[in-house]
C-alpha cells in the first residue's frame, strides 16, 4: 500500500523536530481537520499533545511553572528548586536541546512566556529519531509559527504575590505577503517576591532556630522572530531567533537563635544578569511523490554574570563570591523521509558542539581563597545518526522500530570518550476505532551535565547547612543507561476526550545520586554513581466532556504513582532514588457559559513527597507531600478584548523538607526546613486586531 502524499508529509512533519519549525502547505490542509487528540491516536509513538491554551488559562507566567501540570514531570521545590525529573526528563524547545538548569542560575525555561508557546508534546519513551537522552521521557515545547494573514495580540498582565507587584507586558504581530511569512513577539516580565523560611535544627544535642526572609525580583526581556520562505511547493526556509535578557536580586535576611542568644545575623544578596540568544537556519524539500529533507543550522549561547556576598554580624565574616558562566552550542543536522509501500523510513545525522565555561572568585574577609579548580573549561562534541521505519502491518498494527547511534567526545582537564547504541521498538494496535493498544522498549541514557562534572564550586556562603549545601561537580562521574518498558492503554471519546492508563519499567544502571557529605566543617553536595535501580509506576489520564450533566462542563487530570529500588552490590548498600514522589496530581474542571462568554475553572496540582531512607552518606531525607489549588475566570468583552482573572496557591502553600545526618549510627543533626509561599492574583486584559 503506498501512503498518500498528504498523509506522508503530515506524519513525518509530526515527528521530525526539524520540519516542526517549518509548516508545509499539505499539512495545513491536513491538521486544519485534525483535533490534537485525533494526531495523537493516529501517531504511531505514544505522544501526549496539550495545546497551550489548556495551560496558559491557569495564569502560569513561564514554561516551568507550565510543565508541573503535566503527567509525570516532577519538579524539585523548596529550598533547593531543580530542574524537571531531576534532570530526567528531556527538555526541547522546538525540537532542540536546552541547557534546564545550572547550579548557579535559573533555568532557561523561566524566561519563555506561555505566550510564546504553540503547544507541548510529551513522549515517556525514547525513540530514533529524538536523543537517546530520553531517560524519563522527552518534553517538547513548540513555539508559534506565523499563520494569520495579518494578526497581532497585546497582552498585559498586572498582580501580585501576597503583597509584593508582578506584572508582564506581551504583544506579537504575525502577516504573510507572498511568499513570505513572519511572526515577531516580545515579552517583558517583573516579578517581586517576599518569601519566608523557618528552620529548626538539632546539632549535637545543641537546638537552634532560623528565621529567613527572602526578597526576590527578577526582571527579564526577550525578542523572538521567525519568518518563512516558500520559494515554491517543493522548497521552504526559515530563520529562528530568539534574544532575551534577564536580571535577577534576591536579598536574604537570616537570624539564628540558641538557648536565646542571637548566634548568627547574616545579610546576603545574590545579584545575576545574563543573556542568550538562538539563531536557527532551516531548509525543507520535497523530492518527488516520496521524499522529504530537511536541515538545521543552530547556534545558541547563554551567559551569566552574578555577585553573591553574605556578611554576619555577630562574627563580623564578610564573604563575597563572582561567578561568570558560559553555556554555547553550534551545530547542524540533517534528516532524509522516504515512504516505500508499507513502510516509512526516516534516517539523519547531527552534530553539536558545546562549551560551558565557569569563572569563580572567592574572597573572604579581605583574603582571596578562590582554589585553581574553581575556574574551568569544558568542550564536548557530540556525533549522532539514526535510522527508524515506521511499518504499517495491515489497517490495525504499526511497527515502529529504530536505531540510533551517539559518540561524546569531551575535554574538562580530563579527556574522554564515550559511544553506545540506542536500539527502541514502539508497537500500536488498534483494538476498534476508539481503543489503541501501545508497548514500547527503548534503550536510554543520561549523561552526566556539564554543570556535573565541572569541579566549580557554587558556595552556599555562610547558610550552608545539611539542606543548604555547596554544590559541586565530579569529574569522574560516568553515564547512566537503562532498559525503558511501556504498556499503555488508550480509550477515545466521542465528544473528544481520552482515557488513559500507562504502566513503565526502568532498570537503570550506574545511577547518578547526589549525596552530601560534611567535609571539615562545610556540607558539600556532589553527584555519584550510586549503583544499579529499578524505578517503576503507573500513569492515568482523563480528560472528558461532562456536557450530559451541564452544558460546557468538562474535567481532566492525570496521576502518577511510583515506586523505586536502588543497590550498590560493591558497598551491600540497599535503599531508594533519592528525592522521587510518591505520586502526584494535577486535577482540573472548567465550565464555559455560553450566554455570558464566560469560562472559569479550578486546577489542584498535589506532589505527594517522599521519604527516603539512609542514603550512602549516612542521610536521611523526607518532604511532606503538599497541594497548591488555582482558579481562573476569563470573560469575552467583545470581538476584541477579553479579560482574565487568576488566583493561584490560594492554599498559601508550605513546603517542609527534613534532613538528619548520622555517623557510626550516631544522630548528629536533625534539620527541617519550612518554606511558606503567599497566594498570588494576576489581572489580565488581551486584544487581537
Amino acid at each position: 500500500m503506498v501512503l498518500p502524499r498528504p498523509l506522508i508529509v503530515f506524519t513525518f512533519t509530526l515527528s521530525l523536530a526539524c520540519a516542526q519549525e517549518l509548516v508545509t502547505l499539505d499539512k495545513i490542509e491536513v491538521q486544519e481537520t485534525y483535533s490534537t487528540l485525533e494526531e495523537r491516536k493516529e501517531n504511531s509513538i505514544s505522544k501526549r499533545i496539550i495545546k497551550s491554551e489548556e495551560l496558559a488559562q491557569y495564569g502560569d507566567l513561564n514554561a516551568l511553572e507550565m510543565l508541573k501540570r503535566t503527567a509525570g514531570v516532577s519538579i524539585s521545590e523548596g529550598k533547593k528548586k531543580g530542574a524537571p525529573g531531576k534532570g530526567y526528563t528531556k527538555v526541547l524547545i522546538d525540537g532542540e536541546e536546552v541547557s534546564v538548569s545550572s547550579k548557579r542560575r535559573s533555568s532557561p525555561l523561566e524566561q519563555i512566556s506561555p505566550d510564546m508557546i504553540e503547544r507541548i508534546e510529551i513522549m515517556s519513551n525514547g525513540s530514533a529519531e529524538y536523543t537517546a537522552e530520553a531517560m524519563g521521557g522527552i518534553v517538547n515545547i513548540i513555539l508559534k509559527k506565523p499563520k494569520s494573514d495579518g494578526l497581532a495580540i497585546a497582552k498585559i498582565t498586572a498582580g501580585a504575590y501576597g503583597d509584593s507587584p508582578m506584572g508582564t507586558l506581551f504583544a506579537q504581530y504575525e502577516k504573510k505577503e507572498g511568499k513570505v511569512s513572519y511572526l515577531i513577539n516580545g515579552t517583558y516580565s517583573d516579578t517581586q517576591k517576599n518569601e519566608t523560611t523557618l528552620t529548626d535544627s538539632n546539632t549535637l544535642g545543641i537546638i537552634s532556630t532560623q528565621d529567613g526572609e527572602d526578597k526576590s525580583r527578577a526582571r527579564s526581556f526577550s525578542l523572538n522572530g521567525k519568518v518563512i520562505y516558500t520559494a515554491n511547493r517543493q522548497s521552504k526556509y526559515a530563520f529562528d531567533g530568539t534574544l532575551g535578557r534577564n536580571d535577577d536580586r534576591v536579598d536574604t535576611h537570616d537570624t539564628t537563635i540558641t538557648s536565646g542568644t542571637v548566634i548568627r545575623n547574616i545579610d546576603e544578596r545574590n545579584n545575576a544578569e545574563g543573556t542568550f540568544y538562538v539563531a536557527k537556519l532551516l531548509g525543507d524539500h520535497h523530492i518527488g511523490q516520496s521524499m522529504i529533507a530537511d536541515w538545521k543550522l543552530i547556534t545558541h549561547e547563554r551567559s551569566q554574570e552574578g555577585q553573591k556576598s553574605s556578611l554576619d554580624s555577630i562574627s563580623s565574616r564578610e564573604i563575597y563570591q563572582e561567578d561568570t558562566s558560559l553555556f554555547r552550542i553550534f551545530g547542524g543536522n540533517a534528516n532524509l523521509s522516504y515512504a516505500m509501500n508499507e513502510h516509512f523510513f526516516k534516517t539523519g545525522m547531527e552534530y553539536r558542539h558545546l562549551k560551558q565555561r565557569d569563572e569563580v572568585q572567592t574572597v573572604e574577609n579581605g583574603v582571596n581563597t578562590t582554589l585553581p579548580s574553581d575556574n574551568v573549561t569544558m568542550d564536548q562534541d557530540k556525533y549522532a545518526v539514526y535510522v527508524q521505519d515506521e511499518w504499517s502491518m495491515g489497517e490495525k498494527a504499526v511497527l515502529t522500530p529504530g536505531l540510533r547511534y551517539e559518540k561524546i567526545d569531551r575535554d574538562y582537564g580530563v579527556v574522554s570518550a564515550i559511544d553506545y547504541f540506542a536500539p527502541s521498538v514502539h508497537f500500536l494496535y488498534r483494538l476498534t476505532s476508539e481503543d489503541n493498544v501501545r508497548a514500547s522498549v527503548a534503550k536510554t541514557v543520561k549523561l552526566p551535565r556539564l554543570d556535573e562534572i565541572s569541579s566549580s564550586v557554587n558556595s552556599s556562603l555562610d547558610d550552608n547547612d545539611i539542606n543548604n549545601p555547596d554544590i559541586t561537580g565530579n569529574p569522574s562521574l560516568k553515564e547512566e543507561s537503562a532498559l525503558s518498558y511501556e504498556l499503555r492503554l488508550e480509550h477515545y471519546f466521542t465528544d473528544k476526550g481520552i482515557v488513559s492508563l500507562n504502566t513503565f519499567y526502568r532498570n537503570i544502571e550506574d545511577k547518578i545520586e547526589k549525596l552530601t557529605t560534611l567535609e571539615s566543617t562545610r556540607y558539600v553536595e556532589r553527584p555519584y554513581n550510586a549503583g544499579e535501580a529499578q524505578l517503576w509506576g503507573v500513569e492515568l489520564e482523563v480528560k472528558k466532556s461532562l456536557a450530559t450533566l451541564l452544558n460546557g462542563l468538562g474535567i481532566w487530570g492525570n496521576a502518577t504513582v511510583q515506586n523505586s529500588t536502588l543497590e550498590n552490590t560493591q558497598t551491600g548498600f540497599n535503599g531508594v532514588i533519592g528525592e522521587t514522589p510518591d505520586y502526584l496530581l494535577n486535577i482540573g474542571l472548567d465550565h464555559a457559559y455560553a450566554p455570558y462568554r464566560l469560562t472559569y475553572g479550578a486546577a489542584y496540582r498535589y506532589n505527594g513527597g517522599f521519604e527516603d531512607p539512609i542514603d550512602q552518606s549516612g542521610i536521611v531525607k523526607s518532604q511532606k507531600g503538599y497541594g497548591v489549588l488555582d482558579l481562573y475566570a476569563t470573560k469575552r468583552l467583545d470581538s476584541t478584548f477579553k479579560l482574565s482573572l487568576n488566583l493561584k496557591n490560594i492554599t498559601s502553600t508550605t513546603i517542609e523538607t527534613t534532613s538528619a545526618g548520622y555517623s557510626g549510627g550516631v544522630l548528629n543533626v536533625y534539620q527541617v526546613d519550612k518554606l511558606n509561599s503567599d497566594p498570588q492574583i494576576l489581572l489580565t486584559l488581551e486584544g487581537k486586531w
